[in-house]
């Protein structure tokens, strides 16, 4: 009988051990499944907080330093000193703001007014041939109010613009006048029309872009916004306009002057056309002779010293 009671007991107790080890383990998933959600929301946190962190970041960027990067919230400082300028006369048609966005971008470019550069030409400093903007002169000229003409009935603009050089550019008469331009913008409807002009009695091409108005000035001023806030796609405006007006023009004028444009391959050094040129074969420099009398020159000389010492 005592045997047959603990096998009995021995029974009862077995289910009750193995109830013990479920509940433990059912203990340990739920742990896991806390640890694993827990591990999820730090993590879900992180990515959370990353655009808070980028954000910061940007608000550290420096400020613009040329008008194609300018912002609502942030502008170069010399788009700052000239628009301030006038800020009173804030009833101005869009066309003329239009105006004066072009004129900051003909400062970018190595332009000035013919005026301001009389009075401001011995502390402006000297732009290479092979540059255009100078963050100083620019900040310089901006301080001084954009001298042109309206006419027409207010609805045309012209200024007298000078391109600027190194210290060595000559003062002769005649190279004065080549560096000299017209800049008129005429209102044609919603379009303002920018034509930059060589001086009289050049015979040299003008450029010209048409421009909608609307698409870069707003009609409509916010209250108590600066005047920036009036103006869309300057990087557009910037774009257009150094690529067809400004930067072909100082481009002819300098070539006019017989001055190198770099980086180019005609405006490198002489020692280095051998030192590529050595590079090539024969059948590649004659490729390169045919280029212009300047390449031809190199690649005829290159061949001589080849045929005297080798293509050392």
């Amino acid at each position: 009988m005592s045997d047959a009671k603990s096998e009995i007991e021995g029974i009862i107790a077995g289910p009750t051990t193995s109830g013990d080890q479920q509940q433990q383990r059912q203990q340990e998933n739920e742990q896991q499944v806390v640890a694993t959600k827990d591990i999820k929301a730090s993590e879900q946190a992180a990515k959370r907080q990353r655009p808070r962190l980028i954000q910061e970041k940007s608000t550290q960027e420096p400020d613009p330093l040329i008008l194609e990067h300018a912002t609502l919230v942030s502008v170069p400082q010399h788009m700052e000193k000239l628009l301030n300028q006038y800020q009173e006369n804030r009833k101005m048609p869009a066309a003329e703001w239009l105006h004066l966005l072009t004129y900051l971008v003909a400062l970018e470019c190595g332009f000035v007014e013919e005026e301001t550069f009389a009075q401001k030409r011995h502390l402006i400093e000297p732009v290479p041939s092979f540059s255009s903007f100078h963050a100083l002169n620019v900040r310089l000229l901006s301080e001084q109010p954009a001298n042109y003409e309206v006419c027409f009935n207010d609805t045309a603009y012209q200024m007298r613009l000078r391109t600027l050089l190194d210290k060595h550019a000559p003062e002769e008469t005649s190279l004065v006048a080549a560096l000299q331009s017209r800049l008129m913008a005429i209102t044609l409807g919603d379009q303002l029309m920018v034509t930059l002009s060589p001086a009289p009695p050049s015979k040299q091409p003008g450029y010209s872009i048409c421009l909608p108005i609307g698409r870069y000035v707003l009609n409509i001023q916010a209250k108590n916004k600066p005047i920036y806030h009036r103006f869309r796609k300057l990087d557009e405006l910037s774009y257009q306009l150094k690529q067809h007006v400004f930067q072909p023009m100082r481009s002819q004028q300098l070539m006019q002057m017989e001055k190198k444009l770099q980086p180019s391959l005609l405006g490198l050094p002489d020692e280095l056309y051998f030192e590529i040129f050595r590079y090539l074969d024969r059948s590649q420099l004659n490729v390169v002779a045919k280029v212009n009398r300047q390449l031809h020159f190199y690649s005829k000389e290159m061949e001589r010293k080849r045929l005297k010492g080798g293509r050392s």
